[in-house]
């Protein structure tokens, strides 16, 4: 589980699963049930694969991670901050400054090659 702000947790599917690949479809945008499985490559069409899907749904709704409004889908808050990658914190400055003091006209060499 990844830890978010305010010290809650969310347990996210794991990477490179079916319910990993209906979260990604949320990320892009809401969508009804048939949408979003199309959008992350799921085909319905195949015997009993609709139940299954359709558990997968509920089961991300049950964990916090999906939420339904009327029949759209989408991803929740929660969820989405605990996808993002933890932004690496800066250290120092980001380039040093190579001249200090007063800014004046110098000449400039101009090397072709």
């Amino acid at each position: 589980m990844r830890t978010i702000a305010q010290s809650h947790t969310i347990k996210l599917p794991r990477i490179n699963s079916r319910p990993y690949r209906l979260l990604q479809a949320l990320l892009a945008g809401a969508g009804t049930f048939y949408q979003v499985c199309e959008r992350a490559g799921l085909d319905i069409e195949q015997p009993g694969a609709e139940p299954l899907l359709r558990g997968l749904f509920e089961g991300m709704l049950a964990t916090g991670v999906a939420k339904l409004d009327g029949i759209l889908y989408s991803v929740t808050l929660r969820a989405r901050l605990a996808l993002e990658e933890p932004a690496v914190p800066a250290c120092g400055q980001v380039a040093a400054p190579h001249f200090r003091g007063a800014a004046a006209a110098m000449p400039v060499l101009v090397v072709r090659a």
